[in-house]
């Protein structure tokens, strides 16, 4: 829809700029007149002014801490009795994120020219989730948009942070796994190689684990090319196949099978879904509308497709205690908590203490995983090590005893 600047004076007579979208120049001076401003002067803008914030939100990505700060920095605002819009334009100011700058500005223009706040948020999804917009329309519709807007920012952060403990957990495996990978690659293609000549010299009957090494190294000196190929192919493939619902299904549920770590995506999986549902409720989302977009959020297929069947299920009459039971895939002590909170109507308390507990076991699983992962690392290494060394040590041996 085609955008126009204007100049216009409000009903106190004081001069006002912004932009407002309308079919043609008639329909925007009726609905800026509907609004009881009184345009001045009115010019078609191209199109393309308003694509920047897109553009550039699509180009680089928002993290979940950006959008948390920013969050929190709009409640403050708010908090401190600045109008919203009078906020937003504000928030442009001391906002260095670009991308997220840019969004601001977009939203500041949107609300100016007389858009609810959830309906401004709506025209950037790349950016703001569902669950966001949602809790957003229900804080406009209650009257509460500064303590939404602060609530969103503490389930930012509280996932930010969650998400970084990972990353750090897993941090030290990872760089000894490409470190012991790298260095048997070295190995397997350059020195190998190199020694593998003073044996096929001698013409002797090598040991079966030389023999071997050697094959491997042959491998990969010979054919990394196709290695490599093959190795990219079946990324992609696997990639492709992930992207398919049938494909997702699958890995997700076999993931979720897993002797550690899926109970460990399990917990972490119910702890954001318990923790997402309780703020929607306790801000007066209805619960059929909650676990429609919180379905959204849950990473594995399998669990959200519970999730999606648990909505199904409350639609129909049952309580959300017994569904939860009836899909068999969250915990018991989930189902009765919520049981516990539908007679106290306390449910939304009944689900944070519910992600709380996951949240604290899974923490203690990344640890436990950690420290034994890291030695069994360790010895994984040593073993390809000790193995490269024996094969080729095993030859001279050979040789020496011949001698004898």
């Amino acid at each position: 829809m085609p955008q126009f600047a204007y100049r216009a004076k409000d009903s106190d007579l004081n001069v006002i700029e912004g932009t407002i979208e309308a079919e043609n120049e008639s329909a925007a001076i009726s609905r800026l007149g509907g609004q009881g401003v009184f345009p001045i002067a009115i010019v078609e803008v191209a199109t393309a002014a308003a694509s920047p914030a897109s553009r550039a939100s699509r180009a680089r990505r928002v993290s979940q801490q950006s959008l948390a700060y920013v969050t929190r920095q709009l409640a403050d605002l708010l908090g401190g009795g600045l109008p919203l819009l009078s906020a937003l334009t504000l928030l442009t100011r001391q906002t260095d994120h670009l991308t997220l700058r840019r969004v601001v500005e977009s939203l500041a223009h949107s609300v100016r020219d007389g858009k609810a706040f959830s309906e401004a948020l709506a025209e950037h999804p790349e950016v703001f989730p569902s669950l966001y917009i949602s809790m957003i329309k229900a804080g406009e519709i209650g009257g509460s948009l500064e303590p939404t807007l602060t609530r969103l920012a503490d389930l930012g952060e509280h996932e930010a942070d969650l998400r970084s403990r990972i990353i750090s957990a897993a941090a030290y495996p990872l760089f000894v796994l490409a470190i012991a990978v790298a260095m048997t690659i070295f190995l397997m293609s350059y020195v190998i190689p190199k020694l593998s000549l003073v044996f096929v010299g001698e013409g002797q009957l090598l040991p079966l684990p030389t023999r071997f090494l050697l094959g491997v190294s042959g491998v990969f000196t010979h054919w990394w090319w196709l290695m490599l190929c093959g190795m990219v192919v079946g990324v992609w493939a696997l990639r492709q196949w992930y992207a398919s619902a049938n494909g997702r299904a699958v890995i997700d549920r076999s993931l979720i099978a897993l002797p550690a770590f899926g109970i460990l995506v399990r917990k972490l999986e119910t702890a954001r879904f318990a923790r997402n549902l309780g703020t929607m409720i306790s801000q007066g989302v209805p619960i059929l509308q909650a676990l429609e977009v919180v379905s959204s959020n849950v990473a594995n297929a399998t669990l959200r497709l519970s999730i999606r069947r648990l909505g199904s299920a409350v639609r129909e009459g049952s309580s959300l205690a017994d569904a939860l039971t009836a899909t068999k895939q969250f915990p018991v002590f989930m189902s009765n908590m919520v049981a516990v909170g539908e007679e106290s109507g306390t449910v939304d308390a009944a689900l944070m203490k519910v992600a709380t507990t996951y949240e604290r076991e899974g923490d203690r699983i990344i640890r436990t995983l950690t420290t034994i992962l890291e030695p069994v690392l360790l010895v994984g290494v040593g073993g390809v090590v000790m193995f490269i060394v024996l094969a080729m040590l095993l030859p001279i041996f050979q040789v020496g005893l011949v001698v004898q």
